[in-house]
């Protein structure tokens, strides 16, 4: 049992180190401003960090691009921000000449506790705009990238109540719809261990980007990315979305890494990971800086 315990935090701590597979000129040299409280829950701070391009004075303000990093236990999730995929996702996107927003949020501990962790990505992007002139960030800019199991409380927070000020939304592998996990059981999932708790149709719809999509009078420019090696059931919730969004006539890219796996990004050092990475970089430019 120890053993295993010490490979599982090994493969962990393998995976907080590993970079994004792209990179560009000068995304090293980005001015980094870490460790702002953005919320305070029974005394845990919950930071974030911003990252600014290399050549920034401060003299106007930025659209910026939120990355909101995936689930896990507790222990794993806090400091998500400060694994290398996030700094150099934040580093990119401050090259780019945008601002790139990281920050850690609790974990839904098996979707027990969805609604806190929802709450800390409300609460990030509502403290983002709040403090947008001490921040540097155009508060009617921001563009939101979500990966993994953050999808559900990622996706809502980007997807709901029409925000003009969302600019575009990118998905990475991203659960995009919980109730294929209610509706076809299997051993493998993005969830394993326990029973996943009852939730309500109420709760499975607000936390369903494909139902969110279906309701919204607007929706901001979507690009959704998908690994062809990933969870089976974590594919059909994206393709939920996919559909939703061409019936819903939503400005809508796709792209798919066939052979990739889950964190590709991370993971498949590869042309096609990083093709998808420069058209999502150029994705957000366009629809932060250029529209």
């Amino acid at each position: 049992m120890e053993e295993q315990d010490n490979r599982d935090n090994q493969e962990q701590d393998d995976f907080r180190l590993k970079p994004v597979v792209y990179a560009i000129p000068g995304m090293e040299e980005a001015i980094v401003q870490k460790d702002i409280v953005y919320k305070t829950v029974d005394e845990n701070e919950l930071k974030l960090d911003v990252y600014y391009p290399s050549n920034y004075t401060g003299e106007t303000r930025l659209p910026a691009v939120i990355f909101v990093h995936g689930d896990g236990p507790p222990e794993f999730l806090k400091d998500a921000k400060e694994w290398a995929a996030y700094t150099c996702w934040g580093q990119l996107a401050a090259a780019m000449g945008l601002i790139g927003v990281t920050f850690n949020h609790r974990s839904t501990e098996m979707l027990a506790k969805l609604y806190e962790a929802a709450s800390d990505v409300d609460d990030l992007i509502a403290f983002v705009r709040d403090d947008s002139k001490m921040l540097g960030i155009d508060a009617n800019k921001i563009g939101i990238w979500v990966c993994s199991a953050g999808g559900p409380i990622g996706l809502r927070s980007a997807l709901r109540d029409n925000q003009a000020y969302i600019r575009c939304i990118v998905s990475y592998y991203a659960i995009s719809d919980l109730k294929v996990y209610y509706e076809e059981p299997q051993e493998e999932t993005e969830f394993p261990g326990p029973p996943l708790p009852d939730l309500s149709q109420e709760v499975l719809d607000e936390f369903s980007s494909a139902a969110l999509v279906n309701k919204s009078a607007t929706v901001a420019p979507l690009l959704v990315v998908r690994a062809g090696l990933d969870d089976p059931r974590l594919n059909a919730s994206i393709a939920r979305l996919v559909t939703m969004a061409v019936t819903k006539n939503v400005n809508i890219d796709f792209m798919n890494h066939a052979t990739g796996q889950h964190a590709f990004d991370m993971l498949d050092d590869d042309a096609r990971s990083k093709e998808i990475i420069q058209a999502t970089l150029e994705f957000l430019k366009i629809h932060l800086l250029e529209i």
